[in-house]
């Protein structure tokens, strides 16, 4: 059963007379000022930290998932670097070469 506005301000104005207006402000904070069918229960937040747990659960799984590929990508990026570096060093002792034979035609003509 809801209670009305006018209910609550009864409700206020007798505890103030009996408790004072402290602790009759104190206690209208803490009732609901909603519907009871509105509020969380105990059931709900169960259920709701059931389908959490489970979820969590299932981003773990993602996560592992992309860390895996991460892995995997970054062995592939090592292998790749690695390939490059003996690429650049046979381009550069290549160019080196060619500069040795081009300074020696050089000087022999």
């Amino acid at each position: 059963m809801a209670i009305s506005e006018r209910d609550r301000r009864d409700m206020y104005t007798g505890l103030e007379q009996t408790l004072g207006e402290k602790i009759a402000n104190n206690i209208m904070q803490l009732l609901p000022n909603q519907p009871a069918d509105q509020l969380v229960t105990r059931t709900d937040m169960h259920a709701f930290g059931t389908e959490l747990r489970g979820e969590m659960a299932e981003l773990r799984g993602e996560m592992a998932e992309v860390r895996g590929e991460m892995g995997e990508l970054r062995g592939e990026f090592k292998s790749e670097m690695a390939k490059l570096r003996v690429d650049t060093q046979r381009l550069i002792g290549a160019g080196m070469a060619a500069n040795t034979v081009a300074v020696a035609v050089a000087l022999l003509t």
